[in-house]
Parts: structure tokens; sequence; C-alpha cells
């Protein structure tokens, strides 16, 4: 009776209805409480995935096209791999028990499928698609578990296009050979790192030649022709019957070295650029040079015109790509304002022309810079400053990666 009574008063009493509405509601605020901690961390978690599986095929993609020789078979395997490695070191880390990683791995492989096309259009042209899908278990807290879920499945799908589609294009060099070409660069040698160096070590009156080891870097030239092999090597890739590309060079210190003719595919300007001296000299004129690529290329000369006709191709677009070290000093050591203005007006004409001028200055100096920048056919696409030899070849393969029109893109 006394208990009846007790608990008749706790009823009526609002605090105590309170509590008793408290304590019956207090799982339920915990699960919800716990339900929004983990939607944030299951989204964050689906994110990551959706960023791996991006990453995943537009890698596998490039790889695709860059290759040219890779099977569906190594891309997917590729793509699953470059998903799967940072997920398993994430799962690996997570501090679960051994068999609870083990487990979460087995189901996560078996729920990433990656699939690999390939459309051939032709010997020069040809599309790459890799798509990709996968899911994965994320675990919840103690907390949503008052409502019975422990896990919660996330998917994502993602798909990657790249292609060659085989550009029909002439192009022309204008290349640096002055004799700040013969300086080194800050890139070691990975072949002969160190070299010996001789030195003055006089002590009193005796004279004397001592020795020391230094580091052995690697010259300017040599990586521009480095740096060449790659572009040439892109633009095979691009044409590997030389049926749409033709490719002509010039050097120049302060004077205007013998010109390489266009001519089809790549053998004959990468013959030229590899018998560049390796310790070049002179001053630094561009303007012979650039007159050289113009008149190769101008709508008015219908050489170029007629060389594509015969191969059937109805267009071609025309490229100069001018590189410099320096500034135009001529026969001094010293810029040279009319030599500058000079090499500015053919710049002018040829953009006037409709000829395209992709622009390197590798490693120069203010005034080689701003002619540079003047003569490209815009900063953002088609000026480049690289100063370094690995900025140098990426610069070189972008180019021709550009000009040929072989890229890869994230078509989800």
């Amino acid at each position: 009776m006394m208990r009846h009574t007790l608990f008749g008063r706790l009823v009526k009493d609002r605090a105590g209805n309170f509590g008793i509405i408290t304590a019956a509601m207090l799982p339920v605020l915990l699960a919800v409480g716990g339900v929004a901690v983990d939607l944030t961390h299951v989204m964050e978690e689906k994110n990551k995935l959706q960023a791996l599986a991006d990453s995943a095929t537009l890698a596998a993609a490039a790889a695709m096209a860059d290759k040219g020789t890779m099977t569906v078979e190594e891309a997917q395997t590729l793509a699953k791999n470059f998903l799967l490695g940072p997920k398993k070191a994430d799962i690996r880390n997570s501090g679960l028990p051994t068999a609870e990683q083990d487990a979460q791995i087995a189901k996560i492989e078996k729920d990433t499928t990656a699939l690999a096309t390939i459309a051939t259009a032709s010997n020069t042209a040809a599309s790459y698609e890799v798509s990709m899908k996968s899911a994965y278990e994320v675990p919840l807290t103690g907390l949503t578990s008052f409502l019975g879920f422990t896990a919660m499945r996330v998917s994502v799908d993602s798909k990657s296009a790249s292609g060659r589609e085989g550009n029909a294009l002439s192009m022309y060099l204008a290349l640096d050979e002055s004799g700040s070409m013969a300086w080194d660069t800050t890139t070691v040698d990975p072949t002969n790192p160190t070299k010996q160096e001789s030195y003055d070590c006089n002590t009193g009156w005796q004279y004397k030649t001592c020795t020391r080891t230094v580091p052995n870097y690697l010259s300017k030239m040599l990586s521009l022709k480095t740096a060449a092999a790659v572009m040439f090597a892109e633009l095979k890739k691009a044409d590997p019957d030389n049926e749409l590309i033709r490719v002509g060079a010039d050097s120049y210190d302060d004077k205007t070295k013998t010109e390489q003719k266009i001519d089809w595919g790549t053998t004959a300007v990468s013959t030229y650029v590899n018998k560049l001296p390796a310790v070049p000299d002179g001053g630094t004129d561009a303007s012979g040079a650039m007159t050289n690529a113009f008149n190769a290329l101008k709508a008015a000369n219908a050489a170029e015109k007629t060389a594509h006709d015969s191969k059937k191709n109805t267009s071609f677009e025309r490229f100069i790509v001018l590189m410099t070290d320096g500034e135009m000093t001529g026969n001094s050591s010293s810029w040279n304002k009319t030599l500058d203005t000079k090499v500015r007006g053919i710049c002018d004409q040829a953009k006037t022309d409709g000829i395209k001028i992709y622009t390197i200055a590798f490693m120069a100096p203010a005034n080689g810079k701003s002619l540079l920048e003047y003569c490209s056919s815009g900063k953002a696409e088609y000026y480049y400053e690289p100063d370094d030899m690995t900025t140098l070849v990426e610069s070189f393969g972008e180019i021709a990666r550009k000009a040929a029109k072989t890229g890869t893109r994230l078509t989800n």
C-alpha cells in the first residue's frame, strides 16, 4: 500500500514526471546523437572513397593513352591497386582486431571492380575508358548500436576517358645553343653523381694543384636534348606511321645555324637536336631562327599544305616552339633592346598569321622571360618557365601532348 502511495505521488509530481520521461527517453536521445555523428563520419568516408576511385580511373586511363600498348587487363589491375592500396592501409591502421581487418579487406576487394575499354578509330587515333565501382562497410559507433545498426554500406562509381586524336600538325623548334647552355643545372647526373675537380692549393711560394670530389651536375644542353627526346617520343606515339606530324628545327647563338627543314615524323629533327654541341658558345640572337620558322609555316608558303594534302589531312595546325635560357644579347654580354624588339615583331607576324607559339624560358633572366611571355600565344597555356631539368622535360612533353591533342578527363 505504501509503494502504491509513493508511486502515485511521484506520478502526480511534475518533477517526477520529468524524471520518468527523461529516463525513458535517454537511450533514444543517445542513439539519435550517435546517428548524427556516424552519418557525418560515413559521408567523410564516402568522399574519401570517391576521391580514390576518381584518382584510380584517371591514372589508369592516362597510362593507357601514354603507353599505347597497355592491355585492358593491365589497366583494370592498375586501377584496382590504386584504390585498394590506400584503403587497405587505412584498415590496417584502424586499431581493429586483425581478424576483423582481414574480413574488411576481403570484403572491399570483392566489392571493387574495374572495367577498361579501347576503341580504335585508325592507326593514329584511339580512345580509352576506365570505369570503376567500389563499396565499403563503414563501422558505426556503439551509440548507434542502440538502434540495431553496426555498419553502413557506402558505394561509389567513377569513369575516366583518355585519347589520342591524331591531330595533324606542322611544328618548328627554335632552340638556343648559346654559351650559357653549357652551364650547369641544379640536377645531379644520376649515372655519375660526382666528378673530380682540380683547384689551386698553393702552400707558401710553392705552386700546387689538388683535386676534390664535387657534385656532377647535368648541363643545360644535355637537359635540352633529354627534354626534346621526350617531346619526340610523345609525337611519335601520336603518329606512329608518320602521316600526321611534321617537325623541323633551327638552333642559334649570336648566329643562325643551318636549319633542319620540316619533314614527316621526328627522326630527322631528333638527329639534328642530338648533334647540337655539347659545349656551345656565343651570344644570343633568336631573330634568324624565328624568321626561318615563320617562313616555313606561314600561310603564304604552300609547302606545308601541299605536304598534308598528300596524306589526305584536310586540315592541320601550325606551331613554333621558341626556347632560350637567356636574353637577346647578339655578339655581346649585354641585353640588346633592338634585337629583343626584332624578335617580338617576328612573333607578332607569326601569331597574326594564325601560328601558335609555345615558349620556354629555361632558367632565363628577367629580360628573357619578358620576351618569351610576350611571344607566347597566351601565358596560361603557351608559356613555360622551368627552373630545373625535371620541369624542362615536363614542359616539352606537355607541349607535345597539347599539340597532338592527347589528354585524360574525368567523365563521371
